[in-house]
């Protein structure tokens, strides 16, 4: 071949075509012996010769043609040269040089010899080069795209060398398999963030940051954008009026919200023209299957296509009141638009509306608790586990543990043995703990004792589904069990155990309609 680095990549299949195409000429024998009265006999034999023609491999589509300037010529003139054709200016420019030597290894691979590489070639290509690339800005841009191809064990490597306090943004997407994306430091410096379509950071100090591209599947090639912006000023975004979106100055109304029950912590709000998929914990997959990136905050076109997105470090999201509100620096996906951060603000009462999968909240208003959890529980796995059934809600008051100097509370008057009480407010769900004796938990211990639920963003209800808006004929009617206190006509009270016990289930409804549910007893004014 007269070049060693070819045979990285077309050892193997040389092989196969030298195997089919063995032949050449037969054994020939010659016997001959001593004369006596008969003249010398010559015998002579010549076997049949055969020869097998392999047929040339067909190339599919063509990815780049002579003519061509873009960063897919670039990746191949990169492969090329690493697997020792060329050498290629690796510019991006494809022209009669770089077909000629892609002509050559398409000799060498057995395919047809067009020069025009196809998707399969490129990741031949990549399959025979260990190398990493470095990634190289043009003077002024601040976004460069690269092209690949990765498979399961192989995985590609990028040198970006960036500045501290600089913030780097990447996006990979792929047409023929799904690819993730991680960053590190050169100095090893790890960064939290899982692998992901995208990621932001800002960058601890000057080096070179290695950016890793992997796939969990078969071959894939990609495009990844490494942008390194500059970001708008925090204090320029302004806040949006509720049930609002606004991005890059153009106000939308939010028509619906759901919760992305596949996700953790995501809401989907539903505007005119799109989805906003606002995560407070890990990204949910809504904006994925609907074909977006999948960030912290994404903007989702309603033809599934991704709009825009934003990272974990440009975000500020607060819940006040049932309502969830917040700020973002995002950017646009895709090739030519991560070096532009827009401008986005957010507000919107999210519901337990489930976007796919099953309902939003398994709680349940009951007699002994939540149905999630009993009472008796700790105060932790109480909190925990609520929190993981409204997976929008985080609490909006918490007062922590606080020693009681008397039986007086906020709760009215408390048994003797209650020296601690703690209240937690998750959106309108209250949850109550104490540490005295309850028919739960002895004395001294600090457990779930109660909790209350008033108007908001969750329509909580009973087993039976008596909820707030009810009215106190359909509570009788729904709990048989229980009975109405007609010495206030404002009042109903429906129990599921004997009166005096701690393990109440109370509806208080005022001008005809349940307004407040209370379960447990905890202190009584």
């Amino acid at each position: 071949m007269g070049r060693t680095g070819r045979v990285r990549v077309a050892t193997a299949v040389l092989a196969l075509v030298a195997a089919a195409c063995n032949g050449g000429s037969g054994d020939t024998t010659t016997t001959s012996e001593a004369p006596t009265t008969t003249a010398p006999v010559t015998s002579t034999t010549a076997a049949a010769t055969t020869t097998t023609t392999v047929p040339l491999i067909e190339n599919g589509a063509a990815i780049a043609t002579v003519g061509d300037r873009n960063e897919v010529v670039e990746a191949v003139q990169f492969l090329m040269n690493c697997n020792g054709y060329g050498p290629l200016d690796v510019d991006g420019v494809f022209g009669p040089a770089t077909a000629a030597e892609v002509a050559v290894l398409q000799a060498d691979l057995g395919r047809e010899q067009t020069g025009d590489p196809d998707d399969e070639t490129l990741a031949q290509l990549a399959r025979g080069c260990d190398d990493s690339r470095r990634v190289i800005f043009d003077e002024g841009a601040t976004e460069r795209l690269v092209v690949g191809n990765v498979a399961t064990a192989d995985a590609d490597r990028f040198f970006v060398r960036a500045a501290g306090e600089q913030r780097m943004t990447l996006s990979v997407a792929s047409a023929t398999g799904e690819v993730t994306v991680t960053v590190s430091g050169s100095d090893g410096a790890a960064f939290d963030e899982p692998p992901g379509a995208a990621w932001s950071g800002v960058l601890p100090s000057t080096q070179d940051y290695l950016v890793d591209v992997v796939t969990d599947g078969g071959a894939a090639t990609y495009e990844l954008t490494i942008a390194i912006p500059e970001l708008p000023e925090r204090d320029e975004i302004e806040a949006a009026a509720a049930d609002t979106v606004v991005i890059d100055g153009t106000e939308e109304a939010v028509v619906s919200v759901c919760v992305d029950t596949t996700g953790v912590n995501a809401a989907v709000a539903e505007t005119g023209s799109g989805y906003l998929v606002v995560a407070q914990g890990a990204v949910g997959t809504f904006g994925v299957e609907a074909g977006g990136l999948g960030a912290p905050v994404e903007f989702v076109f309603k033809d599934g296509s991704p709009g825009y997105l934003g990272f974990r470090d440009d975000v500020v999201i607060e819940a006040d009141d049932g309502v969830l509100a917040g700020e973002a620096i995002v950017f646009v996906p895709g090739p030519g638009n991560s070096d532009e951060p827009f401008d986005l603000a957010f507000s919107f009462t999210p519901s337990v509306v489930p976007c796919s999968g099953d309902a939003a909240t398994s709680i349940s208003l009951r007699n002994d608790g939540l149905g999630i959890v009993e009472f008796g529980a700790p105060d932790g796995d109480t909190i925990a586990a609520v929190q993981a059934a409204l997976p929008t809600a985080s609490p909006a008051l918490d007062t922590g543990w606080v020693e009681l100097e008397s039986t007086e509370s906020a709760l009215g008057v408390c048994a003797d043995d209650v020296t601690e009480l703690r209240i937690v407010q998750i959106d309108n769900l209250a949850l109550y703990f104490v540490d005295g004796a309850t028919s739960f938990a002895p004395s001294g211990t600090r457990h779930f004792a109660g909790w209350e639920v008033v108007a908001g963003v969750f329509p909580f209800g009973t087993s039976q589904s008596v909820g707030l808006g009810d009215t106190p004929d359909v509570v009788a009617a729904a709990h048989p069990d229980g009975f109405v206190d007609d010495r206030d006509p404002d009042i109903v009270i429906f129990i599921t155990s004997p009166p005096g016990s701690d393990a109440w289930l109370r509806a208080f409804a005022s001008d005809g309609e349940v307004d407040r549910l209370v379960g447990g007893r905890v202190c009584e004014s």
